[in-house]
């Protein structure tokens, strides 16, 4: 063990409850080495100890997904929407511009840039699939918009 943890009448903690009593009697503001205290906790544990998992190596759930498990009120952008139905970014925008021939998705400004807010996205996602049933239950049959009332470039 490192003499980190020894006090000035030559005692070393045993446990982790002696460890933190220890370090408690320390005069507020002491500073002592991270590596260290580690090597000491590495010590009274018996192995190694394990970095913190952060935000960034947890892993994340696609859009794809997350559309559907967020509140209604999460607000995306162009390329989590465009994600989240497996599109590019390109098909969102046809499908926001007054212009176009493409029926639009409910979507909102702010400082110019365009903004979704899910719980109104799902509906017209689910107003606008195609659902095509498996053949194994009584051949294919649509609901929703059917294959043949699909536009070129705005099929879904």
């Amino acid at each position: 063990m490192t003499d980190i943890a020894v006090d000035m009448n030559g005692a070393c903690p045993r446990t982790m409850a002696d460890l933190a009593t220890w370090l408690r009697g320390l005069p507020e503001g002491t500073s002592l080495p991270a590596r260290g205290v580690a090597d000491y906790l590495e010590g009274l544990v018996g192995k190694p100890v394990q970095a913190v998992p952060t935000a960034d190596s947890q892993p994340r759930l696609p859009w794809a997904a997350l559309l559907w498990l967020v509140p209604p009120a999460t607000r995306v952008g162009i390329a989590e929407l465009a994600e989240a139905v497996g599109r590019p970014k390109s098909w969102v925008y046809r499908h926001t511009s007054q212009t176009g021939e493409c029926p639009r998705l409910p979507h909102r400004k702010l400082d110019g840039e365009l903004v979704f807010v899910v719980g109104e996205v799902r509906p017209w996602l689910l107003e606008h699939e195609v659902v095509v049933v498996d053949h194994r239950l009584g051949g294919p049959r649509y609901s929703g918009r059917t294959p043949s009332s699909r536009r070129g470039r705005c099929a879904p």
